[in-house]
């Protein structure tokens, strides 16, 4: 894969004047017909979304005769998923690929991506990011000013830990876990006894080695990329969350994009969104197998019938203080339960 450099802003510029916004090099700025955008992420390099975002960047620029330009920065460089978020909208960050639960930043409804065992299988998860369901989502973000185009799968999500495997809610209990930077996540966790803690992802290697941490997690491709089998002896495939990123652009600089080029855009990040799907289901077995031959034990004797009715009562409280009627009607609607 082709590796980012990370020193794209003018010369003598630090990463942390990035994080800090301190250079006007990192809005997304017309130059000429020239249009920059720096697209931050969180996710691993050699994951298949990361892949497929770097290789949408080289067709855009191709496909546009260099008029739009997007500079990819993986795995948290330039800072978390929040603070990414907030460099893109106030606009001196072009653009970013961004968990849709993260954004519950800006506004609270989008945490609901983080209910636990919300889909009753993949196909319903899919059809709902690509219907009404993801066009709400798509609507709120809009609102801040952001303009969302695509999503790109994540998948399911599973727990690594250093103490058993987990088959039952009951083995949660006292558990030091690492989550995203997400309250429902927080919430649904401690439903099940476990001590989730809110970390960036680029700090949970080092957390799990020194023994900070008992647990994480998160799907099968991020568990292989980053290498946590080497500070994990257990993984238990609980599928407990699905997560989608989403695409997005500060919507000012979107508007800097001719029409035409912004198709180009918009026509990538749906063949992205398409291919991410297909990768995952082919390599699926592989990150399986790749963990198995590292010395990992794998459990696939979850009783997640027992974990969704334990984390259940958050769907109530969660409805009732931040989603509202109308957004879980249309859940419902597209959940298959």
């Amino acid at each position: 894969m082709k590796k980012w450099k990370v020193g794209l802003v003018a010369a003598g510029l630090s990463v942390a004047m990035l994080m800090a916004g301190c250079s006007e090099s990192d809005q997304a700025e017309a130059d000429g017909e020239t249009v920059k955008l720096q697209l931050g992420h969180a996710m691993s390099e050699g994951t298949p979304a990361a892949d497929l975002i770097a290789e949408m960047a080289d067709n855009v620029k191709e496909q546009t005769d260099g008029r739009v330009e997007f500079d990819v920065y993986p795995n948290s460089q330039l800072g978390s998923e929040t603070e990414m978020i907030e460099q893109v909208q106030m606009g001196t960050m072009g653009s970013a690929a961004i968990m849709v639960g993260t954004l519950q930043s800006l506004d609270m409804k989008m945490a609901i991506e983080d209910l636990p065992y919300m889909w009753k299988d993949i196909d319903h998860a899919r059809a709902a990011y690509d219907g009404e369901f993801g066009d709400y989502l798509a609507d709120v973000v809009a609102e801040q000013d952001l303009k969302q185009i695509g999503y790109l799968e994540w998948g399911y999500r599973h727990i690594t830990n250093n103490k058993k495997p987990i088959v039952k809610p009951e083995d949660m209990e006292g558990l030091k876990i690492r989550v995203a930077e997400s309250s429902l996540r927080i919430d649904a966790f401690e439903e099940v006894g476990a001590l989730p803690t809110a970390m960036a992802f680029s700090e949970v290697y080092g957390a799990l080695q020194q023994g900070v941490l008992d647990a994480q997690e998160n799907p099968l491709a991020n568990i292989v990329a980053p290498k946590f089998d080497e500070v994990q002896d257990y993984l238990s495939l609980t599928g407990h969350f699905y997560n989608t990123v989403m695409l997005m652009v500060n919507n000012d600089t979107w508007e800097t994009i001719s029409p035409e080029d912004q198709e180009v855009i918009l026509k990538e990040a749906e063949r992205i969104s398409a291919e991410v799907r297909t990768q995952n289901d082919a390599m699926q077995e592989e990150y399986l197998a790749t963990l198995e031959e590292r010395g990992m034990e794998i459990n696939d004797n979850v009783d997640t019938a027992a974990f969704r009715e334990a984390m259940l009562p958050i769907y109530e409280k969660w409805e009732k203080e931040h989603f509202g009627k109308e957004l879980m009607e249309i859940y419902n609607e597209a959940s298959g339960w």
